[in-house]
């Protein structure tokens, strides 16, 4: 009864075998027909399962993995050639690794799909390849090397003739049409930027093996321009007044970072009128109490000091000489000279008073003996644009209780006393040359003291400006004759791109405007004009 079974068994065997013998066939033709790259197979992002000769597919990869790429430093495209860095693709791993799908359940479940007519699986062999590191370091040091930048420096745009159509200039009259003249423009500088190296090689690698977008930007390292600094507006300055028919000199001094600028400012002037700032000083360290109400002859001191600062007048200023000369013009006007010289202003003296018709030979100071520029300076007054700069600094800083004043005279001179000096000159009231270049005149807060000689003229001013007080000393020389039009226009040139400065550097570095100082009259004060005001305008616009 056994006998039967195992003849069973192998006819079942049988029939199984010739029954699928033809899937069998199938399977291996299949198989054959699917390599070396199986459907659904990628190379590289490349679908390549029709191509059967491995020397296309070669060529076909390599075509494309050898194209140049472009790396971007910023905005500038920077090709890199596969065989600069020693890229190669290695076609023959990846062919290799593909034939690995034809076997086992993987290459089951392709052939089942494809019989079928379903999608197939994507299944990536990523790109293999050789690179050589180091040259691609070398390769990207040689950018950096030339393409690397440093920040630029603010720079000002000076003001310039433009033509209005009607639609440009928003502060001309509606329908204006005609030519007007551009405000000075401060510019911020550009960024300047640094490759990194070490960050930028993977990034190339990525597009060295990218199929598409064979492109990357290098990772560059920012470096902010750096804030506007006093020595721009020097430069400016200093191209500004090159070609000034003649010779101009200035000085600036931002009082709230101690920076200074220096054009030439060293130079001998004519004294003129603004060593009147000299000699009430003067005459202040000598004034027991200041101003009283109590006392006749400080009141009229004071009448002499609103005389001289506030209407340049030059008897006044004498009377203040003689005052301080104990009666004897002269005699103050050494006393006015020791009072300089111990400040430190050793380049300013006075022989004489004003309106004189004795010339008395120049004392040498190292102003006046220069050979580089001769302003012809009136040999009986002389200072330079730095000396009276600093001190008119020097008398605002004494109002605020410090600087050389205070530590020179501080038992003799007071903060009030400096704060009289600076009242008494807001009486100067002449809307031109320094103040003319301020951008609100009406509200501007400014003192100033100006002078006129026959060859030069002056002007040297405290102005309460966006980032706070500074002070501009400026003065021009013309052989012969120094006409009105040419300096007036200068100055306000270099007062309103002063100006300008400040106010870009309060943008710049988010500074905030310090309240603008108030002047009040001394307690003896005698108001000698209607149309003066008792203190400086808050405005400070």
């Amino acid at each position: 009864m056994r006998g039967p079974k195992p003849m069973r068994k192998f006819i079942t065997f049988v029939l199984l075998f010739v029954a699928i013998s033809p899937l069998f066939s199938l399977y291996t033709r299949f198989k054959v027909w699917a390599a070396p790259i199986p459907p659904g197979v990628y190379l590289g992002g490349l679908e390549l399962s029709t191509l059967k000769d491995p020397a296309d597919i070669r060529h076909h990869v390599e075509r494309i993995y050898q194209e140049p790429i472009g790396l971007y430093f910023g905005g500038k495209r920077l090709p890199l050639l596969s065989e600069e860095v020693d890229f190669y693709v290695d076609v023959d791993q990846m062919m290799h690794e593909a034939t690995g799908y034809l076997e086992g359940t993987t290459f089951l479940d392709i052939a089942v799909r494809e019989a079928l007519g379903f999608a197939q699986q994507r299944r990536d062999v990523p790109v293999r390849f050789t690179v050589n590191v180091e040259k691609l370091r070398a390769w990207l040091t040689t950018v950096a090397a030339t393409q690397n930048s440093v920040p630029t420096l603010s720079r000002a745009l000076p003001p310039k003739q433009e033509w209005d159509d009607g639609m440009a200039a928003a502060a001309l009259p509606d329908g204006y049409v005609g030519t007007f003249e551009q405000d000075w423009i401060w510019q911020a500088g550009e960024p300047g930027y640094t490759l990194d190296v070490e960050a930028s090689i993977p990034l190339a690698v990525a597009a060295l093996t990218a199929k598409e977008d064979r492109t990357a930007a290098l990772v560059l390292v920012e470096q902010a321009s750096p804030p506007p600094t006093i020595d721009a507006l020097a430069r400016t300055l200093d191209n500004y007044t090159a070609d000034f028919p003649g010779f101009a000199a200035l000085y600036i001094h931002d009082l709230t970072t101690d920076e200074e600028v220096n054009v030439d400012a060293d130079i001998a002037f004519s004294g003129m009128s603004t060593l009147k700032i000299g000699i009430v000083a003067a005459v202040m360290q000598k004034l027991d109490g200041g101003i009283r109400a109590n006392d006749p002859v400080s009141r009229d001191v004071g009448l002499w000091i609103d005389y001289a600062l506030g209407e340049s007048n030059n008897h006044a200023a004498n009377q203040l000489l003689s005052w301080l000369g104990d009666g004897n013009v002269r005699t103050g006007t050494q006393r006015f000279t020791e009072f300089m010289h111990s400040l430190g202003f050793v380049n300013t003296y006075m022989q004489s008073g004003y309106d004189v018709d004795v010339q008395l030979p120049q004392i040498p100071t190292a102003a006046n003996q220069r050979d580089d520029w001769d302003t012809n300076p009136d040999p009986n007054l002389q200072s330079t644009p730095a000396e009276m700069g600093r001190l008119l600094s020097a008398v605002y800083e004494c109002s605020q209780g410090q600087g050389i004043i205070i530590e020179k005279y501080g038992e003799t001179i007071t903060p009030a006393e400096c704060e009289t000096i600076l009242f008494y000159m807001s009486h100067d009231q002449f809307q031109e040359m320094l103040w003319g270049g301020l951008p609100d005149i009406p509200n501007a807060w400014i003192v100033h003291k100006h002078g006129f000689a026959y060859e030069s003229h002056s002007d040297v001013a405290l102005i309460w400006g966006p980032t706070g007080p500074y002070v501009v000393s400026f003065f021009v020389y013309r052989a012969g004759w120094m006409d009105w039009a040419t300096s007036n226009s200068r100055m306000k040139g270099v007062s309103r791109a002063t100006w300008r400065f400040f106010e870009f550097r309060q943008k710049q570095l988010a500074l905030t405007t310090p309240p603008p100082h108030i002047l009040s009259p001394p307690p003896g004060y005698v108001q000698i004009h209607d149309d003066y005001k008792p203190v400086v305008s808050t405005g400070g616009k």
